[in-house]
């Protein structure tokens, strides 16, 4: 084998060991409410299958899902914490927001009755593919 074979080999190894360690924390759960904060990466916006790990800014407690995402909500506070509810247009905060899964995205809003208007008829307020 040549040395480049040899480093794509082992780049694919590693490629494949990051995946195994990152799929387990991402969930494919059913669309719908999502009532336990704790299970959404504020950062990446992704619904996952375990606890997330708390981070405070300002008061509110947020979530990540690793080391990584704690260095970007810190680095830029206000592009993580905040999301638009696509139902009202409003900017909310993710902390306390009410949240939706969608094939594992998670989509924020600003009231109850905006989730349940959404999670009635998602397509209307975002291109679904």
């Amino acid at each position: 084998m040549s040395n480049l074979e040899d480093y794509l080999t082992q780049l694919s190894f590693l490629f494949a060991f990051l995946i195994a360690a990152i799929a387990p924390g991402t969930a494919l759960a059913e669309n719908g409410n999502v009532e336990k904060r704790e299970f959404v990466c504020m950062m990446q916006d992704t619904v996952m299958l375990k606890k997330g790990i708390p981070v405070e800014h300002e008061g509110r407690t947020y979530y990540a899902c690793c080391p990584m995402c704690i260095e970007k909500l810190k680095a830029d506070p206000t592009r993580h914490t905040k999301a638009q509810d696509p139902v009202t247009g409003a900017t909310v905060d993710k902390a306390a927001a009410y949240i939706y899964n969608l094939d594992g995205f998670a989509i924020y809003f600003a009231s109850e009755a905006s989730r349940e208007a959404f999670g009635r008829e998602p397509g209307r307020y975002i291109a679904i593919e």
